[in-house]
């Protein structure tokens, strides 16, 4: 049997929780608005139609959310709800009663407090006729959109109705009429965080996440979709277009491959990545990014060094019982740290997940955030989930001046950190110019630390001569001149000079480097800036053959001393 034709794994885990472990409040979270594969349609379905599908035939099943109120699936289940409410003689439902009980339904469609005591009345209707009718279907409810129905929130930070709507709730679950009975209610929301933690507590409850589709019920769906002949192309094949969509729910495959249909046009890999991106922004912010970086090791200009570090890295990290969860790497602004953790992780086959921005981003909503975050990021494969200027990414966990929420922030991802679950999976590289700020519970994650500084000496000559050649500018006897004009700039600096001398040799192309040096030169704003942050990486660092020679021969004491001299120059 195909993956496409089995039951969905959400279905057989409600099944389980129902039936073995007693559990008649299920919060269903995750993918509740993507596709599967419904047994009974012969086809892929939206979740509420698998679900309800599915349990039909087991359930008679009514469906609240906060906006439309109560309905069903179909007429049979009304007119047995309305027989079981209703009926005197268990058979007929006297027409004056069954149009209080549609009026009072119809009353209640835009007042949820309503039309959640009337759903209590109509489960403990139940309770009584069963004692007459046992084997009369048990009663499914299905609350969508349970974040709006049941906000989170303690009884005193929540407003009036919504306090009230959650005492009714719980008043009613926690009756015995409820709980010794065989009637299941169904929470759907998109995350957990947004439900009152109140009802996850409850000990006759469960929670099921609902993962995004993983790459080969992603394969069943394109082939599914497909199922008529080859009328969608795939500009670098359908397996690499299976893989490249992790993070993407059916829906959106759907949509992709509905325009290549009609476009006759095929599939591209900048397609995906966009369309990725657009969704992963569109839940978590522009905070994250995912990127499929096209450069390797073999556009890295020396530092031999830290490249077979980073090598050695990734290899290691293939393995759960050599795996490192995190990484720091610390070095003067415009080094490069970036660039090659980015070249070595996309030679490993890691997708990289670019987080920037999230300190602030999200106050109010963190924990919502981080289990999006933590969603998606389970769907790829391995991963590099790289934070740049890591020092302003997380607020402290010990500082009195961090913000509750913020703190709460920084522990789920020190958690996430330490998670075993992940070793090997996720490889966190924690990139900053200051890892002194950084809160010491993150740099405790990373015992491996890799400093990145500016090449000297015979490298650096090498460095810049090869910059030039890559844009087609030879550079001869004038190197050692270009050398000592620019004795304090950065990778990002030589970058800089390369594009200045190709834009003024577009104007005069017999102009030399040294020629456009007489004229710009890079600023020497950050100069001690620089130096500074080189001074502390120095202490970050987990391999001493990486340090300059200047800096090699400081003792940790000396170090110190020149960084508590700078950073009062500075702070002037």
């Amino acid at each position: 049997m195909s993956k496409r034709q089995s039951r969905p794994d959400f279905l057989a885990a409600l099944g389980r929780a129902y039936q073995l472990r007693r559990k008649n409040i299920v919060m269903l979270t995750g993918d509740i608005h993507g596709l599967f594969w419904n047994q009974q349609r012969d086809a892929f379905s939206a979740f509420e139609s698998t679900l309800v599908d599915s349990l039909k035939e087991k359930f008679n099943i009514i469906r609240m959310d906060i906006a439309t109120g109560i309905s069903f699936p179909d007429k049979p289940t009304e007119m047995e709800v309305m027989r079981i409410c209703e009926s005197k003689d268990g058979v007929v439902i006297p027409k004056d009663r069954r149009d209080q009980m549609t009026r009072l339904i119809d009353s209640s469609r835009h007042s949820p407090l309503p039309a959640l005591v009337l759903i209590r009345g109509i489960q403990e209707a139940f309770v009584r006729v069963r004692k007459e009718e046992p084997d009369i279907k048990p009663l499914c409810v299905l609350f969508q959109y349970a974040g709006a129905l049941f906000p989170t929130g303690d009884f005193g930070r929540l407003g009036d109705l919504d306090r009230q709507r959650l005492v009714v709730f719980l008043s009613w679950v926690n009756d015995p009429r409820f709980t010794m009975s065989p009637d299941l209610l169904i929470l759907a929301n998109d995350v957990k965080s947004e439900i009152n933690h109140k009802i996850n507590a409850l000990p006759h409850c469960t929670h099921i996440e609902i993962p995004l589709p993983a790459q080969d019920d992603r394969e069943s769906f394109v082939n599914w979709f497909n199922r008529e002949g080859d009328r969608i192309r795939f500009k670098d094949g359908k397996g690499r277009f299976v893989e490249n969509t992790a993070g993407l729910k059916l829906t959106h495959l759907k949509d992709m491959l509905e325009e290549a249909r009609r476009s006759k046009t095929p599939i591209t890999k900048e397609q995906v990545v966009d369309q990725v991106n657009e969704i992963l922004q569109a839940e978590l912010g522009d905070i994250i990014r995912v990127k499929y970086p096209s450069h390797t090791s073999k556009d890295i200009i020396g530092y031999k060094e830290a490249g077979g570090i980073f090598k050695s890295i990734f290899e290691r990290c293939e393995d759960r019982e050599t795996a490192v969860s995190a990484i720091l790497v610390s070095g003067p602004n415009g080094a490069g740290k970036t660039f090659q953790l980015e070249a070595y992780a996309a030679e490993s086959g890691r997708v990289v997940i670019e987080l920037a921005g999230i300190r602030g981003s999200y106050f109010g909503e963190t924990d919502r955030f981080f289990e999006l975050l933590r969603w998606h990021i389970s769907t790829f494969g391995k991963i590099l989930i790289l934070v740049d200027e890591a020092h302003t990414a997380f607020g402290s966990v010990h500082s009195g001046d961090t913000h509750q929420t913020e703190m709460r922030l920084s522990g789920n991802i020190i958690k996430m950190m330490g998670n075993p679950d992940y070793l090997s999976k996720v490889l966190w590289g924690m990139m900053t110019s200051r890892p002194d700020e950084l809160d010491p519970d993150i740099k405790s994650r990373a015992p491996i630390q890799v400093p990145i500084f500016d090449l000297e000496g015979e490298p650096r000559e090498r460095f810049v001569k090869e910059m030039f050649k890559r844009k087609g500018i030879k550079l001869g006897s004038e190197i050692e001149e270009i050398l000592k004009a620019t004795d304090y700039y950065s990778a990002r600096d030589y970058r800089n000079l390369v594009a200045e001398v190709l834009a003024q040799q577009k104007k005069n192309p017999e102009v030399t480097a040294q020629e456009v040096l007489s004229g710009w030169y890079a600023s020497k704003s950050i100069k001690t800036q620089r130096e500074f942050q080189s001074l502390i990486a120095a202490l970050h660092c987990s391999y001493p053959n990486l340090l300059p020679e200047g800096l090699r021969s400081m003792t940790d004491v000396a170090i110190n001393k020149q960084i508590e001299t700078l950073k009062f120059y500075l702070s002037r």
